[in-house]
């Protein structure tokens, strides 16, 4: 993650989305994910080992 802090116009768009409820917001753009997809996920695999 970057830790370059939002801008105003992020901080903005964020606050405007947090409002809205989740029948408002459009995702009809994005694919859904299939069984056969769910199939090759892995547990665990979101953080580097330990030097």
């Amino acid at each position: 993650m970057s830790k370059r802090p939002l801008s105003a116009e992020q901080l903005a768009e964020l606050r405007t989305l947090d409002a809205l409820s989740d029948k408002e917001i459009d995702t009809s753009d994005i694919p859904e994910i299939g069984d056969d997809r769910w199939r090759l996920a892995r547990k665990g695999n979101l953080r580097k080992p330990a030097k």
